[in-house]
């Protein structure tokens, strides 16, 4: 039996021992060498690091073409991330720009990484393919502080806003561009939308693809499940078939998989 005179000193050290597992992770340190456009990124240029496109840490560069610096007490860019971070990827912005170094998120690192980014007008897109209606979230990543936007999302659709959000509602392959302030700045990525009719590689029609529909395919090429009948089921059919080469064989099984472990990328896309 424990002392009662004891129990004061057990609940301070089951204290402790709690704050200890809530203190947070060391931050990465980077620093290293600073471009836009070949040429040193100027004083007060502010550079930004993001993981899973959150704000994770800042530095704003007190010389030209260079951040931090290698003596012990040189200021850094300081990263900080949470324990679910550990290993992913850090991506760097230099006045707004992606610059084209990257790194992985491991705390208590001090890192040279050199950072190069290219000005001008430029997008991302938070989906780039899937069935139709396809909805689209578009980001304005331009350099240089535009203060006018015309987009053309490939479908003629067009907008004048910053950040817009278009849907596409036929399939096909959709090119989309971006002028910035008057068409002095230009960003054109072709092909850049892909919408298909249907979603390839769903076999078992729950709005996903995932190693469920690998296994169904194998099971239906192995006759352990039926396969879907193109003329009674035509939009399964399509479905499954990824190949489109109208049979339903292990080759499609194969795509999936390929799929979901990263070996391939949008393979659902459409020819042309």
């Amino acid at each position: 039996m424990i002392p009662v005179r004891r129990l004061p000193l057990i609940l301070l050290l089951i204290a402790l021992i709690g704050t200890a597992s809530a203190v947070p992770l060391l931050p990465a340190e980077f620093w290293g060498s600073v471009t836009i456009d070949g040429n040193p990124a100027p004083a007060g240029t502010v550079i930004t690091a993001r993981i899973d496109g959150r704000d994770c840490g800042s530095l704003t560069l007190e010389s030209a073409g260079f951040y931090g610096g290698y003596a012990t007490f040189d200021k850094r860019l300081l990263v900080s991330g949470e324990d679910d971070d550990i290993g992913k990827t850090i991506t760097f912005f230099v006045g707004g720009a992606r610059a084209t170094g990257t790194a992985v998120y491991t705390p208590g690192t001090s890192t040279r990484l050199d950072l190069a980014a290219t000005s001008g007008a430029g997008f991302s897109a938070d989906v780039t393919a899937g069935p139709a209606p396809l909805t689209v979230r578009f980001t304005d990543e331009s350099t240089g502080d535009p203060k006018s936007w015309s987009w053309k999302f490939g479908d003629g659709g067009t907008s004048i806003v910053q950040n817009p959000t278009h849907t596409y509602t036929a399939p096909g392959n959709y090119t989309v561009a971006l002028s910035a302030n008057g068409g002095k700045m230009v960003c054109t990525k072709p092909n850049y939308i892909k919408v298909t009719p249907v979603l390839f590689g769903d076999a078992n029609e729950d709005r996903q693809v995932n190693q469920a529909d690998t296994l169904l395919v194998l099971q239906q090429v192995v006759g352990l499940e039926s396969k879907p009948d193109v003329d009674n089921d035509l939009l399964l059919f399509q479905k499954t078939d990824v190949h489109r080469n109208g049979v339903i064989e292990v080759g499609d099984a194969l795509f999936i998989a390929q799929y979901n472990v990263g070996l391939r990328d949008v393979w659902f896309e459409l020819p042309g």
